[in-house]
């Protein structure tokens, strides 16, 4: 029987004191990684840091700051190791805004941390990363699906997923494999702001899905860590659709 599929590797995730985040970093945890994640919320970060003991170590970092990355980049060279799994998975939205009624500020709030906070991200860590090390950039079925009112959400997931492609092209001679995974509807606080706490609209998007369900972050974070471990060893470049057949039935 093989053993934990990343043990003694150093991997780091944003966003992962929550949600999607937090189960990809549990599961990490299990498989026998050292993380370094980074959170906004303070009780949070000091819940997840006493939940988890030595084996994580949670940093407050916004990712579309410069100066909350350029912390990290230093929290990473400060162990003196390099990078095996890099994990980008914050994101965000604002409530439902059709084109005429999204501001720049609308507009500059999403793409800042979807987008730009992702690429400069990549770019500052790039360079920390070992050779073999897997990407994986957390999507959404939005950057494909164009739901009403989401245009920029949707506009910047898929250009995150198109970074998968690149990063894939300009490090793969490091033997760096990047990939995306696009969750749908899962249960997470981000789906209960997009269902206004409201059973009623769960239950019409459960109904959307072919399984008749959302997704659950657990199941989200089997997937990245697929794709972050050698059981994927020759996947790169692609985009991996974690939503029960949404969006493709």
């Amino acid at each position: 029987m093989s053993g934990p599929l990343l043990q003694g590797q150093l991997a780091v995730v944003t966003a992962g004191t929550s949600g999607i985040g937090r189960a990809v970093v549990e599961r990490f945890l299990a498989e026998g990684a050292e993380v370094i994640v980074t959170g906004m919320s303070p009780e949070r970060i000091e819940e997840a840091q006493r939940a988890w003991g030595d084996q994580a170590r949670v940093l407050r970092a916004d990712g579309s700051d410069l100066g909350d990355l350029d912390r990290l980049v230093t929290e990473i060279k400060a162990t003196g190791r390099e990078v095996d799994v890099l994990v980008a998975n914050a994101g965000r939205d604002i409530d439902a805004r059709n084109l005429a009624d999204t501001s720049p500020d609308d507009f500059d709030y999403v793409a800042d941390l979807n987008f730009r906070g992702t690429f400069i991200l990549l770019q500052k860590l790039s360079a920390l990363l070992a050779d073999g090390a897997r990407i994986v950039l957390v999507s959404s079925i939005g950057g494909s699906n164009g739901s009403r009112g989401h245009s920029v959400y949707n506009a910047t997931k898929a250009a995150v997923r198109s970074l998968a492609r690149t990063l894939t092209s300009e490090l793969g001679e490091r033997g760096i494999r990047a990939n995306a995974v696009s969750p749908g509807p899962t249960a997470t606080a981000g789906f209960d702001q997009f269902t206004g706490g409201s059973k009623a609209i769960e239950q019409k998007v459960a109904a959307m899905v072919p399984i008749r369900r959302v997704g659950r972050p657990d199941e989200v974070a089997s997937a990245v860590t697929f794709l972050a471990s050698a059981e994927s060893s020759f996947i790169a470049g692609v985009e991996l659709v974690v939503d029960g057949g949404m969006s493709q039935v």
